[in-house]
């Protein structure tokens, strides 16, 4: 038994630093097999890491070029990259909105070490760079599960953030050390240490900075989401200050809110609503 379970701690530490993050190099699909055109972005970070993100320009059958309506940012979850998240939110270029899907640093063909903080950096310079390139269009951030929670600490401190319309926060984490612990509980032979684990890991502080940002925000989840919890997202909207909005869909899981018709409309109409707004 002693041997098992300093087995089972010396698994966990070896992977502390990892923790939150799964990074996969392969592309599994692009939108040119969707026949959609899109362009490969290449950015470089003030700490100098060269990311890569797809542009997905709005579609509008038989115009060219399509007028869009808003940039919309999008900054996935943990694992994997681009290739394997974008296309559940690609039915948004239907409806006016060109879309920048970002890869951290270390994801897809980015480059540079996976981190909490980089990741902030890299959501920074893409904001700056969208708010530059397109000047005239309302821009919109929207993250996924640890996508949102990075959002809403990269907002908080971003210079730019009077310049975004709107966030999108749906199935955050409203601390990283928290989704940590709550992790490290449900492996019953590392109960007893699920606050020190925690603090192996680096801290986002999500709950700490949503009442930072003064611009729209919308927060979606769901009530069976097994992943993050939906008290995380309801913890955040009740720190965050107005405007905001709630969405929670009876069921789906973890970042399938949008599955539902009802959330859709939800985020189509904040869409509209603060898109208006420059």
């Amino acid at each position: 038994m002693r041997k098992t379970f300093f087995f089972y701690i010396c698994f966990f530490l070896s992977g502390c630093s990892n923790l939150l993050f799964h990074p996969e190099k392969e592309f599994v699909l692009d939108p040119s097999r969707l026949e959609l055109p899109y362009e490969d972005v290449y950015l470089n970070t003030p700490d100098d890491v060269k990311l890569h993100a797809w542009f997905i320009p709005a579609y509008c059958d038989g115009k060219q070029p399509c007028p869009a309506k808003a940039n919309i940012l999008y900054l996935h979850g943990n694992a994997e990259n681009i290739s394997s998240h974008t296309f559940s939110v690609i039915w948004l270029i239907l409806y006016g909105y060109n879309l920048t899907a970002l890869d951290y640093r270390g994801f897809g063909k980015s480059e540079g070490s996976v981190s909490l903080s980089g990741s902030e950096t890299d959501i920074q310079t893409a904001i700056s760079y969208l708010l530059e390139k397109y000047p005239d269009l309302p821009l919109f951030v929207f993250g996924q599960s640890i996508g949102a929670s990075l959002t809403v600490s990269a907002v908080a401190k971003s210079e730019h953030q009077t310049q975004i319309a709107g966030v999108i926060i749906d199935s955050a984490f409203s601390k990283a050390r928290r989704i940590a612990r709550e992790k490290v509980a449900d492996v019953w032979l590392l109960w007893p240490f699920q606050y020190p684990l925690s603090f192996l890991v680096q801290e986002n502080d999500a709950e700490g900075y949503v009442s930072k940002i003064t611009v729209p925000k919308l927060f979606l989840t769901t009530e069976d989401d097994k992943i993050v919890a939906p008290h995380h997202t309801r913890l955040l909207y009740t720190k965050a200050v107005a405007p905001k909005e709630l969405e929670i869909i009876p069921t789906g899981g973890h970042i399938r809110a949008l599955n539902n018709e009802r959330a859709k409309d939800v985020l189509l109409k904040f869409l509209e609503t603060n898109g208006k707004k420059k």
